[in-house]
């Protein structure tokens, strides 16, 4: 019985969950530099990104972006509220 219970924990829906997928018949880059795509989240998320490299080229066709992003809100224990501040007399 434990043993159920514990698969059912460690396999419970996220809180959120996002899925994206763009597709682009092209893309032009027309200013050098870095380009980055970023997703983050918090404790026990989980992000995965599938994106192509320029490798210096400023025109790309075709082209697939994939974002998985999944997260869990905390307990309030485990993020309290900041302490709010006084207001002006």
């Amino acid at each position: 019985m434990l043993f159920l219970l514990l698969i059912q924990a460690a396999t419970q829906a996220p809180d959120i969950q996002l899925d994206a997928r763009v597709h682009a018949r092209e893309v032009r880059i027309e200013r050098r530099g870095q380009a980055t795509l970023e997703v983050t989240g918090g404790p026990g998320s989980d992000v995965r990104t599938v994106k192509p490299s320029a490798r210096g080229r400023n025109r790309l066709r075709n082209v697939d972006v994939e974002v998985h992003a999944e997260a869990r809100v905390a307990a309030p224990t485990q993020n309290p509220p900041a302490p709010e501040t006084a207001s002006p007399r």
